[in-house]
């Protein structure tokens, strides 16, 4: 498949794009089927004769790429980075396949790496099919811009994922008890959102292969999707129109265009880099640690570090972080509540910092001053845990609850609860708070994270615009002012506009869930343990005073659709259905209407 992009850079071609896809579907069908009979002579034959299979796949897919690499060097024609990478990954998944069929064994560590070869060869053709597919779009002379909004096409390829990834769990090799496909779904749907609500336990009902793919959903979700693929674009050499670049920027609230491709890189570089720091803190620590199960330690380890990171509050333990391996263990808390905090930050936070720090070291004069967004940042999220702790921490000291810990205990966890008001991470049981704790944690929840993060709610930073929108309203001045600088109007409006339809949806939702539930409705505080509910789930946090296995299958799915309009955001989903009109040239007369 030749390339037409004009910069001289080649991308696969039709036999290793074959191949690798070949590669992907053979080595999913043996994990999701095959491998769970593995034991059985039956399947034995089939066993061994489906890997010979996938060996043979894999040879001739980098035997190709060899070959073609070969040709380019010797025509002097560029290769990018992205073909380097494929072709060491061919090269060392070429090495584990000679190295099982020669020694007639295949070992389970064998196994696992090539599964992951040969889902990285085939991941390498889906890119290389998409990247042409785009290109030949741009090129052709009928190339028209896309009718769909950025916000459709984010929202259906969430839901694709979603529906994908149902199938695989619903496979022997991905559960260890079967379960039903509103289980599987709204697990799904709970990890690429980032939420954190689960209806059953993942340690005890998922194989590795079903833990994978959950991880890989909080990983996407929380990259984003669109975030994602444009990355992956940017690997395979294509450039971004002017269009893609203004998609990605309103996704991630970024008005520079010219910022992009290192904001989209940027995104990628600190996530793997804070979730492997996080993770060798978390194996130093639950190393030969009592309560920890020590069998695929680092893959645990992994997994809460970019659960934490995410702020997906999944994990792997039967009682989410309430163990006494976690409890009784102030070091990995305070692992925990960093990487939750550096999810929150947001990336634009990190991208003007490490563009900072590269000019102070390239010798280039930083401006004085940040920007009003990093500005904003830092001091919303400082105040909210200040507030946030201090509120918590009176509540659970004066409020009568069937919460009987120490003061020291209660001041740690409101610091908890605070940082982890987007990612859901409990070490108490919440239902033994008071009223008034658990609706000022409510709060909290909905406030949420920073834009560009990967915490959820209506974002800190917009909640505050809100309410000094209200207070330039008393004082009486014209324009709002911070940092120096006049936040524009329509920065303003849309904050006011997000807050105002998240209240007006989550009652809404909360009334659904009523008629769907009229047992727990009518059941004690049941109408407030149902709005705790539907904040957790639209903000996309994970507390919850219900265990969401007790729901009905109508409910389950009700609560999916806002989870992942919750990880859109109400602004963006509002316009999936609303088309922005151009501003009108008229403007009528004011007028004034009594207002007291």
């Amino acid at each position: 498949m030749p390339n037409n992009t004009g910069n001289q850079y080649r991308s696969l071609e039709l036999p290793e794009i074959i191949s690798g896809l070949l590669a992907l579907f053979i080595a999913l069908w043996e994990a999701c089927f095959v491998l769970v009979g593995a034991d059985s002579k039956e399947l034995a034959f089939f066993r061994e004769g489906s890997h010979l299979i996938l060996c043979a796949v894999v040879w001739i897919n980098t035997t190709t790429v060899i070959i073609h690499f070969i040709s380019d060097v010797r025509k002097r024609r560029r290769f990018s980075k992205f073909l380097l990478i494929q072709l060491i990954t061919g090269l060392l998944a070429l090495l584990v396949f000679s190295g099982g069929i020669f020694n007639f064994l295949i070992s389970d560590k064998t196994l696992n790496l090539s599964f992951l070869l040969s889902f990285m060869l085939g991941g390498y053709a889906i890119i290389t099919i998409s990247a042409s597919l785009r290109q030949r779009k741009r090129i052709g002379k009928r190339a028209t811009h896309s009718r769909w909004s950025p916000a459709v096409v984010f929202f259906t390829t969430m839901l694709s994922i979603v529906l994908v990834s149902t199938l695989i769990l619903l496979t022997p090799g991905s559960v260890i008890v079967p379960i039903s496909f509103s289980d599987a779904f709204f697990t799904c749907a709970s990890a690429i959102s980032i939420t954190g609500l689960t209806t059953v336990d993942i340690n005890s009902t998922f194989t590795p292969l079903g833990k994978l793919i959950i991880l890989a959903n909080i990983q996407i979700g929380a990259i984003g999707v669109m975030t994602f693929s444009y990355f992956v674009l940017l690997m395979v050499g294509k450039r971004l129109a002017v269009r893609e670049r203004l998609a990605i920027s309103s996704l991630l609230d970024q008005q520079g265009v010219r910022i992009v491709p290192s904001l989209i890189k940027a995104v990628i570089f600190i996530t793997l880099a804070v979730e492997l720091v996080g993770s060798i803190l978390l194996y130093a620590l639950w190393k030969n640690t009592p309560g920890v199960p020590q069998d695929m330690l680092p893959f645990r380890c992994a997994f809460h570090a970019i659960s934490a990171f995410c702020n997906a509050g999944i994990t792997l333990f039967p009682n989410n972080m309430a163990e006494p391996c976690v409890v009784h263990s102030k070091w990995v808390q305070g692992v925990m509540m960093l990487l939750t905090l550096s999810g929150t930050l947001g990336f634009a936070v990190y991208l003007e910092a490490l563009t900072r720090l590269h000019n102070k070291i390239k010798g280039i004069k930083n401006p004085v001053r940040w920007s009003t967004n990093t500005w904003l940042v830092i001091r919303i999220t400082v105040l909210v845990m200040v507030v946030g702790s201090a509120g918590l921490f009176l509540l659970s000291c004066t409020e009568p609850s069937a919460h009987n810990s120490s003061a020291a205990f209660n001041s740690w966890e409101s610091l908890w609860n605070t940082v982890g008001r987007s990612a859901g991470f409990n070490l108490s049981d919440l239902s033994t708070y008071g009223p008034c704790y658990q609706s000022f944690l409510c709060l909290l929840m909905f406030i949420g994270g920073n834009p560009a993060g990967t915490g959820g709610g209506v974002y800190a930073p917009l909640f505050a615009l809100c309410l000094l929108e209200v207070w330039r309203v008393l004082r009486g001045q014209h324009d709002l002012e911070l940092h120096k600088r006049r936040i524009a109007r329509t920065t303003v409006e849309r904050a006011m506009a997000t807050v105002v339809l998240s209240t007006f949806w989550i009652i809404g939702c909360v009334m659904v869930l009523m008629l769907l539930e009229p047992t727990i409705a009518t059941t004690g505080n049941g109408i407030f343990k149902l709005l705790f509910l539907e904040v957790s789930a639209f903000t996309t946090t994970g507390y919850s005073l219900i265990n969401p296995a007790e729901l009905s299958d109508p409910s389950k799915f009700f609560l999916c659709l806002n989870m992942l309009f919750g990880r859109v955001g109400m602004f963006t989903f509002m316009l999936i259905f609303i088309k922005p009109k151009d501003p009108s040239p008229i403007r009528y007369p004011e007028t004034r209407l009594p207002l007291s």
